[in-house]
Order: structure tokens, then sequence, then C-alpha cells
């Protein structure tokens, strides 16, 4: 008689754990042969005219053993593989939940295990397990019974499918099989994997690998490694990206497309033990919403796009010869340094997909193309960010092809490295610019400090900390005021305007503003600058000018908030001696004038901006091997502010 397994789950639980794709639901009765260390795993698909009607997953594994039937069935999390790390051959496991057996639900009414085992003493015993998807609480288990073969294994056979599941009956079984066991058979190669007689062999069909190490993430106090590796394919395949256990095992497929592939067909295998713990939690379905997976995906997505603007570069190889050849090509063939290697390479990768999708660019004038490619290189060295807008207006893409374009662009390293490049080269650029007319001694002469520097430094105020974003220019304390209170959210007028001691009205040169992460969203920091010529020597002067902007905010009961702190900057080339004596009192050589009541004053020089400046940016520059020099400085300055530098010329 049948002994009845109940299992000690309620349905509600099972009818969810059992939904899955039917791809998905073969894959994991695969799983569950290769972790019961088979070597040989075949998958057989019944069908004719009629249809579908059953499919069996067959293995040669060490089967079921009879006394522990009732355990791994009666419920979730019950396998014995969540005791072991390595099946009895050493191999590495993949499930350890045991859900496989009832995804196979999610394909047909009747699964049935026929289970063969080693007893001892080489005497095999054999039974079957039955369940229902009608009943998934409930399985049927046989009588064992010796059998004749002497050797182990298990057929898992689904009948009375659900749908016919074309998926399973095209063609495509095959492909995702491949692609899902790819890395455990390049693994383990005495592992055969079989479709309907067809051997699946990854290595036949791989047309490229690639492993990428990706930055550690740091989950509940431990730190994880993460590994991607790409494989392409020479047969077509759905573009996925697999989510892996620290072996290459796929747990689960990540619902997120990488567009604008082209003719690549690859897998992508993020791998981790952080993976491995999400799955075991059973947050790893949430994907890109479970918050510490989002890091290693972007780095994955951003690596993936990578490889595909390469894979495109390297594959049209004929083409970019034939524009060399013709004299078009617009890059040097010993291009060098991490930038101007990935401003090429985006350069080839744009030109490419223009090639393709217009077919008339290639059969214009030589004179035409050159000049073309040329527009384009200046386009990728200088703008990178706007490419999408430019190439899809100019192109007239469909609305598919710009969407499918622009994923392919965004967030890619290449154009990341260029656009920082930029930013930093300009940056770095500015500054040797306004060292040398600030210093020079004959530009220095000619530098109007508020026609030409205020106008230059008000277009820069990063000078001052990435933190500060320009408020106000060049405008009354009254103005400054009235900013103050719109950031704080209060509304008062402002008629009465904010006068210095002298019972004068103050003109700041530029107010910066920053919020505060601190324990109020009103909390602010105001930075206001006082520039100064640098011909013009910071003296008793200058420190009653910016002193008395500082007296007047602490005086006026409009600006008497705690959630507000004041800094005041002085800034020029020099300080006299009231100025160095009036500084003594600050012990630690800030420049600190004054401290009291949430204000500060400070006095700058230009050479202690710049130096600051500079060592913000070292590292980055040193990373991209970036060289300027003082003329590249007065370049930049007279290129971007030519209507303010014209006299300032040596």
């Amino acid at each position: 008689m049948n002994k009845q397994i109940q299992v000690e789950v309620q349905v509600d639980h099972l009818d969810k754990v059992s939904k899955a794709n039917a791809l998905n639901a073969i894959s994991e009765l695969v799983w569950n042969a290769v972790d019961a260390d088979a070597n040989k795993v075949e998958v057989l698909v019944d069908a004719d005219d009629m249809g579908l009607s059953a499919i069996h997953i067959k293995d040669d594994g060490h089967g079921i053993h009879y006394d522990k039937a009732s355990t791994y069935f009666k419920g979730l999390g019950g396998s014995w593989k969540s005791t072991h790390g390595l099946s009895p051959k050493g191999r590495a496991l993949h499930g350890k939940e045991g859900q496989g057996r009832f995804k196979s639900f999610s394909i047909g009414r009747v699964v049935e295990w026929n289970t063969r085992f080693n007893s001892k003493d080489d005497v095999f015993f054999e039974y079957k397990i039955q369940g229902f998807a009608d009943n998934k609480k409930a399985f049927s288990l046989s009588p064992q019974e010796q059998s004749q073969i002497t050797t182990s294994g298990t057929k898992v056979s689904i009948y009375e499918p659900l749908k016919e599941f074309p998926s399973l009956t095209n063609g495509r079984l095959a492909e995702h099989l491949t692609s899902t066991f790819a890395t455990y058979l390049s693994t383990y190669k005495d592992v055969m994997l079989y479709i309907d007689g067809e051997r699946i062999d990854p290595d036949s069909v791989i047309s490229n690998t690639e492993v990428i190490e990706l930055p550690k993430v740091l989950y509940e106090g431990k730190e994880f490694n993460y590994e991607l590796q790409i494989i392409e394919w020479k047969i077509s395949t759905k573009n996925q990206i697999q989510l892996c256990n620290k072996a290459g095992f796929p747990l689960l497929p990540l619902d997120k497309k990488i567009k604008g592939s082209g003719s690549v067909s690859f897998t992508a295998y993020l791998k981790s033990d952080h993976i491995t713990e999400l799955n075991r939690q059973g947050t790893l379905g949430l994907g890109e919403l479970e918050t510490s997976l989002k890091a290693p995906i972007e780095e994955a997505t951003k690596h993936i796009k990578d490889y595909l603007i390469r894979r495109k570069i390297e594959q049209s190889s004929d083409q970019l010869e034939k524009w060399k050849n013709e004299n078009v090509y617009p890059y040097r063939n010993d291009v060098s340094g991490h930038v101007e290697v990935a401003e090429k390479q985006m350069f080839d990768f744009l030109a490419l997909n223009i090639n393709e999708l217009v077919p008339e660019f290639d059969k214009s004038t030589l004179q035409l193309k050159k000049l073309q490619l040329s527009l384009l290189k200046q386009i990728v060295s200088t703008q990178p960010r706007d490419l999408h807008t430019i190439l899809t207006e100019v192109l007239s893409l469909s609305e598919q092809k710009q969407k499918d374009f622009a994923e392919l662009l965004k967030d890619a390293s290449l154009s990341a490295i260029i656009s920082t490049t930029k930013v930093i080269t300009d940056r770095l650029k500015f500054l040797a610019g306004i060292e040398e007319i600030i210093f020079n001694p004959e530009l220095k002469k000619a530098l109007k400090e508020r026609s030409q520097l205020h106008k230059i430094i008000e277009d820069n105020t990063w000078i001052f900390g990435e933190q500060f974003a320009l408020s106000v220019s060049d405008q009354s304390l009254t103005q400054v005021l009235r900013k103050h209170l719109d950031n704080q959210g209060i509304e008062i007028v402002t008629d009465t305007p904010v006068k210095r001691l002298d019972d004068s009205v103050g003109i700041v040169d530029l107010m910066l503003t920053r919020n505060i992460a601190r324990n109020h969203p009103t909390e602010r920091e105001h930075l206001v600058v006082e520039l100064k010529a640098p011909k013009v020597k910071i003296g008793q002067k200058e420190i009653n000018q910016i002193e008395s902007y500082a007296f007047a905010v602490a005086d006026d009961e409009r600006f008497n908030t705690i959630d507000t702190n004041w800094h005041f900057w002085i800034i020029s080339n020099e300080l006299d001696s009231y100025t160095k004596h009036r500084l003594s009192g600050d012990k630690l050589d800030r420049g600190i004038l004054h401290s009291a009541r949430g204000i500060t004053i400070w006095v700058k020089t230009w050479g202690e901006l710049i130096n600051e400046c500079k060592h913000r940016l070292e590292f980055i520059r040193q990373q991209l091997d970036i060289n300027i020099d003082s003329s590249d400085g007065l370049e930049f300055l007279r290129k971007n502010y030519a209507e303010l530098t014209e006299n300032s010329d040596s």
C-alpha cells in the first residue's frame, strides 16, 4: 500500500512557490539531478502532432534513499542539501530549499519520481513518488522493491501538461539550458546534459568570454566579493543577467534588459555569496528593489554595456580599416592614455552605428565623409553627454532605435570617463589660467575686480567647495537677507535695508548656500565671499569691510536663527602687517579672524584657495594622466571668457 506524505506548508505558500515559467521549472529539475552527483542527465520531450504530452528528466545520480523520502518531501527547506556545501563527489551544490520539486507543477498536473538507490552491499531498491498539482500538500510514496538494475538514478516525469508550452518544443529549451548550465558544465567536465538525444556542449557555442572583478558589497556587517562573467554565444539566445552563487550557478534570472546589443548574444553571470544569502532569506526575487543588490547590478550593467561597445568595434574592424585607408579616419594609430583610448572607443562605436543606420553615409564623397567623422570626433571629445540628443535628431532614428541607442550609451563607463575627464581637465585649465592672471606681475595689473575677476569666479563657484551653490551675486545685504529668508521658508517683508555699522548699504560679491545634513531640514550654511583684485593687499580697510558685513548680519534680528551658520571670506593675493597681526590669535593658522554666534570670518589668499583646489583634484589628475600648464590655462580663459579677458593679455 502506498504511503501518504503530508507537506507541512500552507497551500497558498505552495501555490506561490510552484509558480515558475516552464524553462525555469525544467532547469530546477536538472539542478536537482546534478546536485545528486549525476554524470548524465537527459531531458526528453514527448510531443507529436497532437501537441505536448509529457516531459522526462532522467539522471544517473545517487537517487533518493527510501528512509529519507518522507523528510525531503514533507516541507520546504527540508532538502538534504541545506546542511551540505558540497555533494559526495565534491561538487558545489545549487539548491538548498527543496523548491524545485514544487515548480514542476507549473508544467503539468501529475509529477512522478521513479528513483533507484543503493541501500548497502550493492543491493539496489526502487520506488515511486507521485504528486498532483490540484493537491500539492500530499505526495504518494509506493513501497520500495529490490531492483534488477544495479545502478542508481531518478527519472522525473511530468504528465497532463497545463498548456502547450511552445518554449519546450521549439528549440528554446536547448538555448535556455545551454546558458543556464554553461558555467557548471565548464567546471565539471564529467557531467553530460542531453536534450532529446543531443548533447549540450557550451564550449562549442561560446564565441567569447570575459571575467570582471566588481567592487565588494557590505551586507549585515560582512563584506562579500562580486564577480561578473560575460559569455558571448555563437547561437542566438535571449540576452539576460543571471544572479548566481559564488560558483557561478544561476539562482534566478534578473528581470533587466540590456538594449542596443545588436547582433551580440550573451549571458552575464553575476556571482557572489551575497546572492546566495539573499536567496536564503527570500529577498533575491526583489531584484534591484533589494537595496544591497542595487550597486552590484548597476556596476554589472555598466560593464556589460562597455563589453557590447568593444565587441561592436572588434567585429567591425574591416570598416574601420577602410576609413583609415581612405584617410578619413580622424585618429592616429598610436593613441595612448586612458582618456584618448576611451574617447576613440566611443567614437568608433558611434561611427559604426551611424554607418549601419544611414546607408548613404559611407557612399558620400571622401571630403564630406572626412568632415562628418571629424565633427563626430569633436562631439565625442567635448560634449559626450549630448551625443544621444544630437545623433537621434540628426539621424532621425525611430523611437525604438533611439531608446536602444540611449540605453547602451547611458552610464557606460566609456562615456563617464570622457565626461569626467572633460570636467577635471577644464577645472585644471581654469586653475592654471586664474593662477597666471593673478600672480603674473603684468597680467594682474590689468585685472579688474568687479568686471572681470568677479564674473569669471561667479561661473566657477566649485572652487569654494562642491557642496555650495551660487545663491546671489553682487547684491546688497538686503537681497542676501531676502535669499536667506526664502531658503528658510520664512515670509517676512524686507522693505528696510540691511545696513553696515556705518549706516551704509553693503554690496557683497558672492553668496553661496548649502543645506546641512543634520537634525532639521531647514538648517543652512551660507558662504559670503568678498573678492579683491590681486593687486589689492588685504589691510585694515578690507578687514573693516568684511567685518561690517558679518556684524550687520549678527546684529539684525531677521538673521538670528539657530539653524544657520554664516561664513564670510575675503580673498586677495597678499596680507599686510595689520591683517597678519589680527590673525596672530588663530593658533591653528587657518585664517580665522573671528568666530562667534554662528558667524565665522576668514581671510584667504588666492594661493591658498588654488592649492586647496589642486589638492582635491590631484588624485583624479594622476589617474587620468592629465598635464596642464599656464599656456593651457590662459588659452582656456581666453576661449571661454573672451569678453572678460581681452584687456588682460600679456
